[in-house]
């Protein structure tokens, strides 16, 4: 086994995901002949957050195997992942030409569509799937997001049956992705107790296939909340990075991060990272468990080559592949709300949104969707009101410990205001105020789609839905 495979298989091992990408990264250097192989760097390289050189690895898969699609499912998959959804549909569209009636294919053009703000055309995809998959529930799941539903609708009533005449050997994840499926048909159509009875189903159905411990996670935030404590108050701009360029989103899902960059991402100048990106994870993952003792020594190194500084530079290297010299880089990772701390004082000039939303609507907005990747804890209302608690606290600590490098803003002062309260956000993130406003007013259906008082839609769910967030110590839902 040469050096270069054997330092990212040790790599693999030990979790660390700045290595895995360095070491991937030589093997692309070194252009190794792995031919197909390649398709395990890609993934090792997607597992740990480097989708730059997840997508090389990729075009070598492409290059050493044309002629098979799952070389261009790859590649467009790695597309997807950095958010170039136009690039994706295009290996798509390349693909259904030699495989007019391949499922998969038709599907993912359809979501690659949807990401694109291009409905009908997506639903026409999704139609060719059901039809050619004989009414399998993610196509159907597609079919429902692309299609506005009305009263008396054909899709929702061969759905209804679908689901009537799933054979038993049909599996728990297959049940529950065409209860959610059905449950947003009738939401369309304002029946909003049987959604809810749908959307509980489903839930159920897809807990099965999508265990999550909670007990873990909550233990993960008493330790950031022990490693982050008061000590740490201040600037701390000695130790870190001095870059004033990135702008962290820190909001649950459910909360309009994704909406929001986009918003503060349209002025000229500004670059904007996906929702789904792991960037700033991988960079820090020289901070192993991030213990006191830890941080405390990476803050006495002080210093441009201290510790905490090295993590700031890594970031913004792997943030320039995506945005280019960007005066601005807005960043909304999901996994922002465990990496402020860490991002706080590796990059000291940077500053934080933190989004909230009113409890009760975030957690029946988050218990009606079913994520496509991650959010186990989202199909149980207890899960979903321990996490959501948990995020709450770790953005009172952030408040505390980076002061004025943090901005508050409120889901519902969004939806009341798009332009005018993006507007304000843009001045503090340093973007263009003017841009971002416009942007906020041409997208502003997201708050129709999913409003304020959302969770009067859980009818007969409401009071589990409250009685959870009461166990979980929130007692004014």
């Amino acid at each position: 086994m040469s050096d270069p495979v054997a330092r990212l298989q040790a790599a693999i091992q030990a979790e660390n995901l700045l290595e895995m990408s360095r070491a991937a990264r030589a093997m692309l250097a070194a252009e190794m002949p792995l031919g197909a192989d390649w398709a395990s760097v890609a993934g090792a390289c997607l597992q740990a957050g480097d989708d730059f050189a997840a997508l090389q690895a990729a075009g070598r898969v492409a290059e050493a195997s044309p002629d098979h699609l799952e070389s261009w499912l790859w590649v467009a998959a790695v597309y997807t992942a950095m958010g170039d959804h136009a690039n994706a549909l295009k290996v798509f569209e390349t693909q259904i030409k030699r495989f007019p009636e391949d499922v998969v294919l038709r599907r993912r053009a359809g979501r690659a569509l949807l990401e694109l703000g291009r409905a009908a055309e997506a639903e026409t995809h999704f139609r060719l799937a059901v039809a050619l998959s004989g009414g399998d529930a993610i196509s159907y799941e597609g079919l429902a997001q692309a299609h506005t539903f009305t009263a008396g609708d054909d899709v929702l009533a061969h759905m209804e049956q679908t689901r009537l005449n799933l054979p038993e050997a049909a599996s728990a994840e297959q049940r529950g992705v065409l209860a959610y499926a059905i449950a947003k048909a009738y939401e369309d159509v304002g029946e909003y107790d049987v959604s809810a009875r749908r959307v509980t189903e489903g839930a159920a159905f897809y807990r099965e296939s999508a265990p999550f411990d909670v007990e873990r996670h909550e233990q993960s935030i008493t330790h950031l909340l022990s490693v982050y404590d008061p000590r740490f108050a201040g600037s701390q701009q000695d130790a870190g990075l001095l870059d004033a360029r990135p702008v962290f989103i820190v909001a649950p899902p459910a909360a309009g991060a994704s909406w929001l960059a986009r918003a503060l991402g349209a002025g000229e100048g500004v670059g904007r990272l996906e929702r789904y990106n792991s960037i700033f994870w991988m960079a820090a993952s020289p901070l192993g468990d991030q213990r006191p003792e830890d941080i405390e020594h990476a803050l006495s190194q002080a210093g441009d080559r201290s510790a905490l500084a090295e993590v700031g530079r890594a970031y913004l290297r792997y943030a320039e592949e995506r945005t280019g010299k960007a005066e601005r880089i807005i960043d909304p990772s999901s996994l922002n709300e465990m990496s402020v701390g860490a991002a706080g004082l590796a990059l000291p000039a940077a500053r934080f949104i933190i989004v909230t939303r009113e409890p009760r609507d975030l957690a029946w907005a988050i218990f009606k969707r079913r994520f496509r990747k991650g959010r186990h804890w989202s199909y149980h209302l207890d899960d979903i009101a321990r996490v959501t608690t948990q995020t709450a606290r770790l953005g009172e600590r952030w408040r505390t410990l980076f002061g004025d490098r943090v901005m508050t803003v409120s889901y519902e002062a969004l939806a009341a205001d798009p332009g005018g309260e993006v507007s304000r956000i843009a001045q503090f993130a340093g973007v263009d105020a003017e841009a971002a406003a416009a942007e906020a007013w041409l997208r502003a259906d997201l708050f129709k789609t999913d409003p304020v008082g959302v969770h009067e839609r859980a009818a007969s769910r409401l009071p589990a839905l409250v009685a959870a967030l009461g166990r979980a110590g929130v007692n004014e839902a």
